[in-house]
């Protein structure tokens, strides 16, 4: 079977997510771990472009790729210490 007389969905899994132009939306959400909503919000912000082909609304994949290289890195935080350090000082009051 040639690629042109291929499925249309067997042609599109040849192609790598990075090289389309445009991303359905539950591609973009699976590569970025973002949801749906999320995403539409990102376009409301002006983060992310979306278009309408065909009836479908699909993400540009430049924006997708834009987005997860400017990431912020995560780093662990101290959230919580006062709540934790609160507790303990209940606990050690009980005690007393």
């Amino acid at each position: 079977m040639t690629s042109l007389t291929k499925k249309p969905s067997e042609r599109l899994d040849t192609i790598p997510w990075q090289k389309r132009p445009h991303l359905r939306m539950d591609v973009a959400g699976d590569v970025t771990g973002l949801s749906r909503t999320t995403i539409y919000r990102l376009a409301s912000e002006g983060r992310l472009k979306l278009k309408r082909l065909a009836g479908r609304v699909v993400v540009e994949t430049a924006g997708v790729l834009s987005l997860v290289e400017n990431a912020e890195s995560w780093r662990p935080g101290n959230r919580g210490a006062a709540a934790r350090a609160k507790r303990s000082n209940a606990a050690r009051m009980a005690l007393r």
